[in-house]
Formats: C-alpha cells, structure tokens, sequence
C-alpha cells in the first residue's frame, strides 16, 4: 500500500477500492420523462401515455436546490438510513444465509431508492450522488454493491461494448469524454472509472485471495491496462494530476499484490509507467510527492531484483538518485526556501535509494576478475569478529554510504533478503565464489555489531523504541527497531547462523512477552515457532560462523522454561514421555494455532511446519497396522500410538488455519486419513451384537492409561458425526480449489501424472495419463469415505432406536437382506 504520507494527501475521490470479476448486468430501458410544466393541468395534447411516476414533479418545483428542498431531504434521508442499515447489519450477519439476505435487501432497497428519485433529481446532483454513495460503499467493503449500483449504474450512459484492452486513447476519448476534459463531468467520468477497477480489484481478491486460477491474473493485468489508458488519457491535462496521483496509488497496491504471489515480472512494466507519470506530471514534482515518487522507485528496483536482473535494479536506483538531486537543485534555485518538511523527505528518498544501490554494490565490489586464476584465500571470521569497527570492506562500505546505524542496518538487511527463498528453505549462501560468501559473512558480522551498539543496555539486554525504523532513521538517530531486529534474527535462521539466532531469537522473546500490541504477540509466536523448529534443522548441532550474543542466562532460561510449558502442556505427551522434537514442534505449533486464536496470521512459517510435520506423519501413519475385529486393542492402539497424535495435532492445525488456501492436497490427504481412525473406531462391524451397540466400558480409556485423545473421550456417535463434517468441509474446500486452479480449457495446473509404457522398439519411456487424475482420486477417496461414514452413522442410530423398541433382530434381518 501507499505510504501513510501519500495515502495522508489523497484527495477524497480516492476512497476505498472495489471491484468484481464479473460484467455488469445490460442496462435497464430508459425510463421516459414527461415535461411538467409550470401548472399540472396546462392545455396540450399529450403525445405517449404517461405514467403516475412521470406526472411526479422534479426537485425544481419544491423551490431552490439546497437543504430545505423537500425532495433532497428525502432522498437524503434515505440514503442516510440505507447507509446506517448496512454499517450496522453487516457486523450482525454470520451465516451465508443472513449475508445473502442482507446483500439481497440492500441492492434492491438502493435500486429502488434510484428509480424512484433519478427521474426527479437534477442530473449533476445525481451523477455526483451516485458516486458519494459507491464510496461510502467502498469504506464499508461492500464493492459488489458499490460496482453495479453506484459506479455501474454512472457508467451506463456511455457505450457498453467498449474493449478497453483492444481501444487506443482516441477511442476512449470518443466513448467517455465527448465534450471533452472540459466539461463539469469529466471528474465525475474519471472517478466512475478509477471505481470499477478498483472494485473489480477487491472482488477479484476476495473470490481467489492468492491468485490460483490463471484467468484471476488475467484479470488483474486487465484492471492495470485499464488504468494506465484512463492515466494516459488525464497525463496532459495538468488539471486532473489528482487522476495521475491517485492511479498511482492504485497500481502500487495491484502490483504489490502481483509481487508477494511471486510474479513481479508481471508488476513492473505497470510500476515503471506509474513512476515515469508522477516524473511527467508538473503539478507532482513538487517536493510533497517526492516521499511517494520514492516509493514507486523502490517497488520497481525490488522489482528488478526479484527477476534476478541486479543490475538493472541499480541502474534504475542510481537513475532515481539522479532525479532526486535535479529535484533538489530546482528547489534551491527557487526564491523559496528550504524548509524541514524538504529536509526530510529528501533525506529519507536519498537513503533509500542508497539501500538499492548497496543492494548489489556490496556483492559486485568483491567479485574476483576473471582475469585472475590465483585463488584467494577466504576470510577468517573467528579472528575479524574480535577486531574494532570497522573490520572489513562491507563495513567500511557502510560507513561511507550512511551515517547512522538505523540506515546501516536497514541496508544490511536489503543486502541479505531474498523475496524468492523462503525462511524455513535453510542453508548457506549458494554461490561459488568464495569472496561473495564472505560478504555474506560480513554482513552478519556488521549486522550483529550496530545491535550491539545500538539497543544493548549496561545489563546486557536488549531494548528496542516505540518508533520504526523509517522514522529514525530519518532522525539519524543510532538505534533500530523491533520489528527490524527480528527481521534479522531471521534471516540468521534462513543462512544457518545458528548461534547468533538462538541467542538473539531468546533475548526477542523475552522483550516480546513484556508487550501487549497483537503485533508483538504474533512475532513472538514466530519467534517460538521458529526456535522449536531449530533441532530438527539443525540436527549436527553446529553453531554457524558468527559469535552469539553475550548470554542472557535470566531471558535464556525464561524462553526455555516457556518453551517446556507449552509442550508439556499436553498431558499425552508428558505421560508417555514422547520427548522427540518433531511431537515438542508439533505440541508448540497447535498452542500457537489453537490456543491463541487471537494470533491467526502466520502464512509462511505455519504452512512451511505443517508440510514438513505431515511428511514425517505421513509414514508413520502408513506402517501402522491394527486389525479391526477387536475394538478394544483398536482403541488401545490408536490412543497410544504417537504418530496418531500428531495426526490429529496436525488436523486440528489446518482447520483453525487457512492452509486451502496453499496446498488442498495435505488438508484433504490428513482428513481423509484421519476420517479413517474416526470410522474405524465407529464402526458397528467390530461390535458384538449381543452386547448391543458401544458400552461405556469400550468407549472409555484403556486400563492404566490416564489420558487419551479428547476425540477418543467421546461417543461412537459423535465421532462419526465430527469425521463426516470434516470430509464435508474439505469437500467443499476441494471443489473451490478445482475451481481455481482449472484452466480455460479444462485440465488442472498443477496436476501432471506419467506412467511408464514399453515399447518393443524403443524401450520404456513414459506417457501422460488423463488430466486431473491424482486430484480426482483423491476427491473420490474423500466422496466414498463420507458416504461410508453416513452409512455408518445412520445404520448406528437405527440400531440405538431399535434396542428402544426391542425389535432389534427385525432390524438386522433386513439389512442383512
């Protein structure tokens, strides 16, 4: 999203987007107007019938056209209550059937409010009503809304077969400013069309959040395109640069979107024109939009250096770094005169392009020349760390380059971030040149010495500022900020700097549990997830080039003894001593999920866990075999067995947390698996008849066994019960996953199966087979096992009802017929 001082100075037609995937619905007929003249009973013959709604005279009889109009106030009025009706009943609705009756009366209220009232209101007043009411929508959320009965509804007097992908700026011009940018509507035209894309925008993300479907990408290349034509069409005119400005704002936040799903090839040819419209508009070159220019310029170097192409990342930065300084010298040939506002924002545009710059200069500086074949010995960084600052070249280079540590360490940070490598894809610096590890071992070094100097206290502890880095680093003020001190404990994680990490990771914990921000509570449930994940990564138990922290035994200690709660927590766990890391990972993971429901949002460590807790379960469930004629070892077996455990530890995990969203095919593999366990022990085919249905004593904990799993505390019945609703919700999940992923022509993208074929000429070799076959399956597997399930369930509570009625032998005769 735009900077806060950006987002602070747009102007108030750039509201909240909305937007939706699908076409406006054609436009109603036109409603025929009669001329009310003067006197209701005026002579002449009347040409055409006219209606009771026509004969209704227009706001322009009540007298003047300001508040006290008769008209205006009621249709005021009732915007003003529709308005309230919607912010109040939205929060009410919860179920799908109460928000799909609070959306069906709010369109037809709204659509009936505009019948009624746009033949009578004056055309100005209306067309700018229109678009105040899709904005006080758009704030609300309600883009759907907003889209066909606000902006849509604006949109309708110009032509509804207008291509924006196939027409040139000379077409557009034609079809939406006829009378040309001069006219009263053409603002009101340019805020119609801003809204529809940005409404397409937000209903595209809201129906496929990470873009899985190959059309939704489509889709939102289309809304880019059609912003760029409406800034095309608004960059001459110096009038409307609130257009430029807020399109820009627009396509940042589009293609901020585009570059977290990984597609920022995409992103930049739309980020380099919004940068090049903010350079080409006078009215923004002025210092005030230097802050948001800056931006732009750092979304598209990150750009660049996300396509792997480093060294138009710096170029551009220098080229920016250029600009800035033209910028610059224009101000002080002015008559004005520089002020602190100026000061700041060219300090805070000048560092960060700097940070770009360092980006790649720190590693190019130090590749060898190809010319040399003499090999160069390698840093010896156990001797360096005990040096005085500065040690080595990086540091130097910093120290040139900025001069503070809040500005040093954020480039630090620029140098050691890679947005394609994700945090739990440990391992050193690939490269084969020696010298570009070493700055990767520098960089920590430098990194962990301006923390050092710059939060550590007398007592050895660490101490972070309410403010952001941003903030003082723009101060020049020698200290960092929490948020980006874990940043780098991360990164120290990623690289396999493992006595650095422990160290700081621990010292982060214990200032984390002193605050009470929802923010800090979820880095510190990252920070924990992350430390019990640390054995099973670093199973050699290496320490990694950098010193730790001087030890803090007091938070040290805290953040273990934190740690053991947690996982001993589980009293399965603490009983039968599984003391492994994979079930104290898996223990900690479902606190953080299950038990903190307030802590819901950790995308990329939780996903990364529950792949790699599953493909550990995943075995274990697979050896085990339990015969299932003897219901009381079946339970025994199941409630004792660990692999069991983290099974449903690892089920309970993805439905409190999204993980559809990333990977359908775990969550459909563990409920199936888990369905299993659930119908097995709630069978009736292991029972003895003669003992009728589940006793007590069967559904109890085995002897000697003080605690089970709580899904094995309770009936035959409401096992059954609970394994049928998961299969129904991950059913459903998979169906809308299908949805998304399928292409145009059908066949699945990410579902590519091969068998192997021989030939009697040319040998073995492999074919496809049909596509969708392994998602098939697995959605028939889920289908066969929750019709299995209800056969179970009903066949049990007939058998129940019939031990009631003593006609239990009836019943089974004919079900056995």
């Amino acid at each position: 999203m735009a900077s806060p001082a950006a987002a602070s100075r747009t102007s108030s037609n750039e509201t909240s987007f909305s937007a939706s995937p699908q076409e406006l619905p054609p436009p109603p007929p036109p409603t025929s107007v009669a001329v009310v003249g003067s006197k209701a009973s005026s002579p002449g013959p009347r040409l055409r019938p006219v209606s009771s709604q026509d004969a209704l005279p227009t706001a322009a009889f009540y007298g003047p056209l300001d508040a006290k109009n008769p008209l205006l106030a009621s249709f005021e009025k009732e915007i003003r209550e529709l308005l309230g009706f919607v912010k109040k009943k939205k929060v009410l609705a919860s179920t799908d059937e109460q928000k799909h009756e609070f959306h069906r009366r709010c369109s037809t209220t709204l659509f009936n409010i505009w019948t009624r009232y746009a033949p009578r209101l004056p055309s100005d007043y209306y067309k700018e009503k229109l678009l105040k009411v899709g904005d006080s929508l758009c704030q609300m959320k309600e883009y759907k809304l907003a889209l066909l009965q606000c902006y849509g509804r604006y949109l309708q007097q110009f032509t509804t077969e207008f291509d924006e992908n196939k027409a040139d700026v000379n077409e557009f011009k034609t079809v939406f400013f006829p009378k040309g940018f001069g006219d009263e509507t053409a603002g009101l035209t340019f805020h119609a069309l801003s809204g529809k894309n940005l409404c397409n925008y937000q209903l595209l993300c809201d129906s496929d959040v990470n873009l899985q479907n190959k059309e939704s990408v489509s889709q939102c290349l289309h809304i880019l395109s059609s912003l760029r034509l409406i800034m095309q069409v608004a960059l001459p005119q110096e009038h409307l640069c609130w257009i430029i400005f807020n399109g820009t704002i627009y396509i940042y936040t589009i293609c901020r979107k585009l570059m977290i799903m990984g597609l920022a090839s995409k992103a930049l040819e739309y980020l380099l024109w919004a940068s090049m419209c903010m350079e080409s508009s006078v009215p923004l070159l002025s210092v005030r939009y230097l802050t948001w220019r800056t931006t732009l310029y750092s979304a598209v170097c990150q750009c660049h250096y996300d396509c792997q192409a480093s060294i138009h990342g710096e170029a551009f930065a220098r080229r920016a770094l250029a600009k800035i300084d033209e910028l610059r010298q224009l101000e002080l040939m002015s008559s004005s005169q520089s002020q602190e506002e100026s000061r700041v924002c060219y300090r805070e545009a000048t560092i960060k392009m700097a940070v770009m710059i360092f980006k790649r200069g720190v590693y190019e500086s130090r590749r060898r020349s190809k010319v040399v074949f003499r090999p160069k010995i390698g840093l010896n960084v156990k001797e360096v760390q005990s040096m005085a600052w500065p040690r080595t070249v990086t540091e130097r280079l910093l120290d040139e380059m900025f001069d503070s540590n809040a500005s040093q360490f954020l480039a630090v940070l620029e140098a050691l971030s890679d947005s394609n490598r994700r945090i739990l894809q440990t391992g050193p610096f690939v490269s084969d040149e020696v010298e570009l590890r070493d700055v990767v071992s520098e960089l920590f070094m430098a990194g962990k010495e301006l923390l050092i100097f710059s939060n550590v206290d007398i007592h050895g502890k660490l101490s972070f500022p309410k403010s952001s880095l941003l903030e003082l680093m723009i101060e020049g003020k020698n200290v960092i900020s929490v948020d980006m001190t874990v940043k780098f404990v991360k990164l120290a994680f990623t690289y396999e700097e493992w006595g650095l990490f422990k160290s700081a990771a621990g010292q982060l914990i214990h200032f984390l549990q002193t605050q009470e921000d929802p923010e800090s509570k979820k880095t510190e449930k990252d920070l924990i997830l992350l430390v019990a994940m640390e054995p099973l990564i670093n199973t050699k138990k290496k320490k990694g080039l950098i010193f730790p922290l001087d030890n803090d035994k007091e938070g040290q200690s805290s953040v273990q003894s934190y740690l053991k709660q947690i996982a001993c927590h589980d009293s399965f766990v603490k009983f039968y001593g599984y003391s492994e890391d994979i079930f104290h990972l898996a223990s900690i993971l479902h606190h953080c999920v299950c038990a903190c429901p307030q802590v819901n949002e950790l995308p990329e460590i939780v996903t990364d866990i529950i792949m790699f807790l599953w493909q550990k379960c995943k075995s274990g469930i697979q050896s085990m075999t339990v015969s299932r004629s003897d219901h009381a070892k079946l339970t025994q077996k199941i409630s004792t067995n660990k692999w069991v455990y983290l099974l449903w530890q690892i089920s309970e995990v993805i439905h409190c947390y999204k993980t559809e969203d990333v990977d359908i095919v775990v969550v459909a593999e563990v409920t199936l698996r888990m369905s299993e366990i659930l119908e097995s022990l709630g069978s009736p085919a292991s029972w003895d008849l003669n003992a009728g249905p589940h006793t007590d004593e069967l559904s109890g904990p085995p002897k000697g066994i003080p605690e089970i799993l709580p899904i094995l505390k309770k009936q035959p019945t409401e096992q059954l019960f609970y394994a049928y609703e998961l299969l129904d919700k991950v059913i459903g999940k998979l169906n809308r996953s299908c949805m998304l992923s399928t292409l145009p022509n059908e066949s699945s993208v990410i579902d590519h199966c091969y068998v192997k074929y021989s030939h009697d000429v040319d040998g073995d070799s492999y074919k496809p087979i049909s596509a969708n076959s392994f998602m098939m399956d697995l959605h028939l597997e889920l289908i066969q096992a929750q019709h299995r399930i209800a056969v179970v369930l009903l066949y049990q509570l007939c058998i129940v009802y019939c031990f009631s009625k003593n006609n239990f032998i009836i019943l089974f005769f004919l079900f056995d017929s």
